[in-house]
């Protein structure tokens, strides 16, 4: 079975800069981006603004099991670099 994990920021700041708030303490790392398949079945990496316009949400930093299908989408979208 195909799994898919989501694109990644290489180096995110959790902080700004001066920032006195907890997450000042984190180390900068790579954060997971979710990717929303619509209800049209096109996929965006923006949150949509209708929730009822959502099929599918892969959250980031996550392995996903895809079926036959969800595969087939994920590719044909441009995803194929990140299905193992």
């Amino acid at each position: 079975m195909a799994t898919f994990k989501t694109p990644t920021d290489p180096f995110v700041f959790w902080a700004e800069p001066g920032e006195t708030g907890i997450f000042r303490y984190l180390t900068p790392g790579a954060r997971g981006r979710n990717v929303f398949k619509l209800t049209d079945g096109s996929f965006v990496e923006d949150q949509p603004y209708e929730d009822t316009d959502i099929d599918i949400i892969y959250h980031g930093g996550h392995i996903h099991e895809l079926t036959a299908q969800e595969e087939a989408d994920l590719i044909a979208a441009g995803y194929g670099d990140y299905i193992t």
